[in-house]
C-alpha cells in the first residue's frame, strides 16, 4: 500500500517533528511493507537524513519568499494543481517547480492521503486554503484520505467555513484531538458524524527517548547545570499577542511573569530554571526572559532532535511550558507540569487530561496562580507526579490513536 502524507511542517518545531515521527512510525506499525512518501512546508534535507525511507518532496504553493508577486505565484500554482487533478491530459503541472510536481505525482499514486497530524486549520492566514487544497487533491483522485489528529477552527469567515465544508465533507476519516474541534466538525460544520472520530493528540503514544545518560549529562554541563542539580524545566514562545490592544505591553507581561516565576522557584527550592529549546524562534524570548530575572537562568539554545530534547526535558523535577508539546514531552515523563495557553489546544487538551487546573491563558496569565501550582508540585512532588501519569494513563485509554483509524482503511474503502 502507498501512502503520501501531506501538510508536514518540517523539523524546526520539535512538537511538528514528533508528530510526524509518529504518523509514520504507526503507518509501519499497521502495513510493514508500505511505501510511504512526504511533502513538507520546509527542509526535505533534514526530513530525509531522519526518515530516508520516506520520498520527500515540496508542499504544493511554496514559493521560498512573501509579498504580493510571490502570493501570485502561490495561487499560480494551486490553481496549476488543482486543475491538473481533474484534467492532467492537459500538462497544467508544468507549471509547477519540479519538487511541488513530485507532490501532485505522489498523491496521485497513493492509495492513502494523510494530512500530517498536529497544526490547525483555521483561517487565519492563507496557509488554510494551501492546507485545505492538499487534502482536496486526495479526495479528487479518488483516494482513501485521513485528516490525521489536529485542531479544526474556529472558522470565521462564510467563505472559508463553505470551503471547508465541501473539501472535509468528503473525508472518510476526520481526526479530531481535542473536544472542542470534534464539536465544531460535528455540530457547526455539520459534517457526518460517522466521519468524525475523536482522537487523541498523537504526542501521547510518541515514548521514544534518548537513553544516553552520559550525553545528556554533557549537555547539561556544557549549560552550566551540574549533574546533580535539580532542574525547573521551561519553554516559551515568542508571541505576538494577535488579541490584545497593546501587544507589546502584553508581551513584557509574559516574559515578566516568567522571569518571576524562575526567580521564585530559584530563590525558594535552589534548583536551576533551564530554557529548553522546541522552536528556535522563540530563542529571543528565552533570552528577555534570562535578562529580566535576578537569579541566573539557562538557556540551551541548540536544535535538537525530539528525543534528546525530551530526555533533557525528563530531567526536570517540575516544569512550566508555553509551547505544549513540550508539556506533553514532560507529562509523558511523569513530570508535574503547568501549562501557559497561548492557543485554544492547550486549554481543551488540559481539560481532556482532566487537568484544567494546571494552565493559565497567555493573554490574562496569573502569576500568584502559577506560584501556588509549582510550589505545591515542589512541596508534594510525589503526589503531583502520581497525578500527571494517571492522568495520562487515562487519556490513552480513553481517546482513538492513529494507529487505530489506520486500521479501519479497508472497512471505508
Amino acid at each position: 500500500m502507498k501512502f503520501m502524507i501531506v501538510n508536514a511542517f518540517g523539523r524546526s518545531n520539535r512538537g511538528d517533528s514528533v508528530l510526524l515521527d509518529e504518523c509514520i512510525h504507526e503507518i509501519r506499525a499497521k502495513f510493514p511493507s508500505a511505501e510511504i512518501a512526504g511533502a513538507v512546508f520546509e527542509g526535505i534535507g533534514d526530513a530525509h537524513a531522519v526518515h530516508p525511507g520516506v520520498a520527500w518532496s515540496e508542499r504544493i504553493g511554496n514559493t521560498g519568499g512573501g509579498g504580493a508577486a510571490n502570493r501570485i505565484r502561490s495561487l499560480v500554482y494551486l490553481i496549476a494543481a488543482w486543475l491538473s487533478a481533474y484534467v492532467p491530459f492537459l500538462g497544467l503541472d508544468r507549471l509547477l517547480p519540479a519538487q511541488q510536481r513530485a507532490t501532485l505525482k505522489a498523491i496521485r499514486d497513493s492509495d492513502v492521503v494523510i494530512s500530517a497530524p498536529g497544526g490547525y486549520i483555521h483561517d487565519t492566514n492563507f496557509a488554510y486554503f494551501i492546507a485545505l487544497l492538499h487534502i482536496h487533491l486526495g479526495t479528487i483522485m479518488g483516494k482513501t484520505v485521513i485528516l490525521a489528529p489536529q485542531s479544526v477552527g474556529p472558522i470565521e469567515r462564510p467563505i472559508s467555513r463553505a470551503v471547508a465544508r465541501h473539501v472535509l465533507g468528503k473525508v472518510p476519516f476526520l481526526c479530531a484531538r481535542e473536544s472542542y474541534s470534534w464539536d465544531f466538525l460535528a455540530r457547526e460544520l455539520k459534517l457526518p458524524e460517522k466521519n468524525v472520530y475523536r482522537t487523541g493528540d498523537s504526542a501521547f503514544w510518541n515514548d521514544r527517548v534518548e537513553d544516553n545518560k552520559a550525553l545528556v549529562d554533557d549537555i547539561y554541563a556544557s549549560l552550566g547545570v551540574a549533574a546533580d542539580k535539580p532542574v525547573f524545566g521551561m519553554t516559551v514562545v515568542g508571541w505576538s499577542f494577535p488579541k490584545s490592544k497593546d501587544p507589546q505591553a502584553a508581551y513584557e507581561r509574559y516574559t515578566d511573569a516568567v522571569a518571576r516565576v524562575a526567580d521564585h522557584i530559584s530563590e525558594t527550592y535552589g534548583v536551576a530554571p533551564v530554557i529548553f529549546n522546541q522552536v528556535s524562534e522563540d530563542l529571543p524570548t528565552a533570552y528577555a526572559v534570562q535578562k529580566k530575572a535576578r537569579y541566573p537562568v539557562f538557556i540551551d539554545a541548540t536544535s535538537r532532535e525530539p528525543d534528546v530534547l525530551r530526555a533533557l526535558i525528563t530531567r526536570s523535577k517540575v516544569f512550566l511550558g508555553t509551547r505544549f508539546h513540550s508539556c506533553i514531552f514532560a507529562m509523558m515523563a511523569g513530570r508535574p507540569t503547568f501549562a501557559i495557553a497561548y492557543l485554544p489546544k492547550t486549554e481543551y487538551i488540559m481539560n481532556d487530561l482532566k487537568l484544567a487546573h494546571r494552565h493559565t491563558p497567555i493573554d490574562a496569565i496569573d502569576f500568584d496562580y502559577m506560584i501556588r501550582q509549582l510550589s505545591s508540585d515542589f512541596d508534594n512532588n510525589a503526589g503531583a507526579e502520581a497525578e500527571i501519569q494517571n492522568a495520562v494513563k487515562v487519556y490513552q485509554q480513553t481517546f482513538t490513536r492513529l494507529q487505530d483509524i489506520l486500521g479501519m482503511i479497508g472497512a471505508k474503502r
